[in-house]
């Protein structure tokens, strides 16, 4: 699946997972950006995965570009995907509470940099 296309679908699973949520409809909290890398793909996966896990995501669902994770408050999404021989890393994070989607974007993000 193209980046472009797969950022789309991603974010449209996100939404969709916040739409659960009877109070995201009043007001979701979302943010997200993108950044390089100099990982591998699978290392930027693991990574990913490793922050979720001490973040204490919820459920976490992985691929060979991506990161998911989804509990009754935040969803997280990071996306490590191969673009003109760099490693574009794609960082969203959401929930109906802006702290708690703060907190996980941040993390997230900060933990993608180092």
């Amino acid at each position: 699946m193209p980046a472009r296309r797969k950022y789309r679908f991603t974010a449209g699973v996100a939404a969709l997972l916040l739409g659960g949520s009877a109070t995201a409809w009043a007001a979701p909290n979302m943010y997200w950006d993108h950044l390089q890398s100099t990982l591998s793909q699978a290392d930027c996966v693991n990574k990913a995965e490793s922050i979720l896990v001490a973040e204490k995501a919820g459920r976490i669902s992985k691929d060979v570009d991506s990161v998911r994770s989804w509990s009754e408050k935040t969803v997280g999404v990071v996306e490590c995907i191969p673009s003109d021989g760099k490693l574009m890393v794609f960082v969203l994070a959401g929930s109906d509470d802006a702290s708690a989607a703060t907190n996980l974007f941040n993390a997230l993000k900060n933990g993608m940099q180092k």
